[in-house]
């Protein structure tokens, strides 16, 4: 069950492993050991949902902030530590999705001329559907030929590869489908 966003004017602490963001009237402070960063909403130029699945997590998603000063936020919905091969990552999906619910509602009211984008932009979206969908063709012709010369051995595990990268390629487009950011409307294929 999804929460709605808060109230502009009301202040809401979030936790996130390592550390806390803070949707605050005016800025988003992040918060993580000693170190703090504020983005005022009022400046900023563009805020990006995306789902960017890793080697070892397929649910993760990121959110990428830009300030017209020139500074960068780039929040993930687990824990990138050091060391995450040998122990499982620490997932926040509740508090990463109220923060991109609250982050867009907010800059949306206090910069309605930043970008607010879901996916990816349309070049890199078109030239991942190109070079995906080229390998897995490639991988799916190289099947039929290793069939053809009586090799049906490798050609079942080439087909079984394109079946593999099939599966993780239509998801991983169909979610970074480029499209807008509605304030009241954040697309659930970009939040856990």
């Amino acid at each position: 069950m999804s929460a709605a966003p808060p109230s502009p004017s009301e202040t809401r602490d979030i936790a996130r492993p390592n550390g806390l963001v803070r949707l605050g009237p005016r800025e988003l402070t992040v918060e993580e050991g000693a170190r703090a960063q504020s983005f005022r909403y009022a400046d900023v130029e563009a805020l990006r949902l995306s789902f960017r699945p890793r080697s070892l997590a397929f649910h993760v998603f990121r959110l990428d902030l830009r300030m017209t000063d020139g500074r960068t936020l780039r929040l993930h919905n687990i824990a990138m530590t050091p060391g995450a091969v040998f122990k499982p990552y620490q997932r926040w999906d509740e508090g990463y999705a109220a923060l991109a619910r609250g982050l867009t509602a907010r800059i949306a009211a206090a910069a309605p001329q930043a970008e607010r984008a879901a996916g990816f932009t349309p070049m890199r979206w078109n030239a991942a559907a190109l070079v995906g969908g080229g390998a897995l063709v490639v991988v799916a012709l190289r099947a039929a030929q290793a069939f053809g010369a009586g090799y049906p051995q490798a050609a079942l595990i080439a087909l079984a590869g394109a079946c593999l990268m099939g599966a993780f390629l239509f998801p991983f487009l169909a979610r970074n489908r480029p499209r807008s950011l509605a304030p009241d409307a954040v697309p659930a294929e970009v939040l856990p």
